[in-house]
C-alpha cells in the first residue's frame, strides 16, 4: 500500500531514534523538550557578584511523592547546575557535570572553564541524541558561574544539546509560571537591585 501525497510521513521515519524527518527534526528531542518543560520551576537571580537560585517545593499532584532529588549541586567553587524535567535524567546529568569537573582539576590541577564545560555538557546532550538506542535526556540544565573576577552568569542547556547565555539578571526555566511571568520578573528584578 503506498501513500497518498495527503498522508503523514511521520511513521516512515519514525523507525530510528536518530533520523531526521522531513522538516528537520527528530522526534525524540521535541519530546524531550516536552518532558523537559514539564519539570520544577528554577530560578535564579543574579546579585552583586553572587548567584541566588531557588525551586519551589511543591509537587504537582497529591498523589506524587517528593523523591528528594535536590534541585541544585555545586559542581566547582564557581559552578553550580539545577535541574528540571525528569529527575532521573537530572541526577544523571549532574552526576556527569560532577565527574567532568573533578576529572578536569585531576588531570589539570585547576578548576574546569566555564567555555570548556559548557562545551562538554553541551556534546553530552548531543550525544544522546544521535546515538542508536539510547534517548535524550528530559531535563534542562541552569548553569551558574561566579568567576572570581567580572560579572555572575547563567546559561541553560536543553535536550538538544543547544546552550543559551541570559543577558539578564533572572533566568527562569519551565513554564509553570507562565500566566504570572511579567509580575514574578518584575518582583525578582526588584529583588536583585535590594
Amino acid at each position: 500500500h503506498c501513500c497518498s501525497g495527503n498522508e503523514s510521513l511521520e511513521g516512515r521515519f519514525s523507525f530510528s531514534l536518530s533520523t531526521f524527518d522531513p522538516s528537520g527534526k527528530i522526534g525524540q528531542v521535541d519530546r524531550a523538550l516536552i518532558a523537559s518543560s514539564l519539570g520544577t520551576p528554577i530560578l535564579a537571580v543574579i546579585k552583586n557578584d553572587r548567584i541566588l537560585l531557588s525551586a519551589p517545593q511543591t509537587l504537582p499532584s497529591p498523589l506524587m511523592e517528593d523523591d528528594g532529588t535536590s534541585r541544585f549541586a555545586a559542581v566547582t567553587p564557581h559552578i553550580a547546575v539545577g535541574h528540571s524535567g525528569i529527575s532521573a535524567d537530572g541526577r544523571v546529568l549532574v552526576a556527569a557535570a560532577q565527574q567532568l569537573a573533578v576529572e578536569h582539576a585531576y588531570t589539570y590541577d585547576e578548576n574546569i572553564p566555564i567555555e570548556l564545560f559548557l562545551e562538554e555538557m553541551s556534546l553530552l546532550y548531543q550525544e544522546y541524541t544521535m546515538t542508536p538506542g539510547v534517548r535524550p535526556f528530559g531535563a534542562i540544565l541552569l548553569v551558574a558561574h561566579t568567576p572570581r573576577e567580572g560579572r555572575p552568569q547563567l546559561f541553560r542547556l536543553d535536550p538538544s544539546g543547544s546552550v543559551t547565555s541570559y543577558d539578564e539578571n533572572i533566568a527562569i526555566v519551565n513554564g509553570k509560571f507562565t500566566s504570572n511571568r511579567g509580575e514574578l520578573e518584575a518582583s525578582m528584578e526588584e529583588l536583585s537591585r535590594i
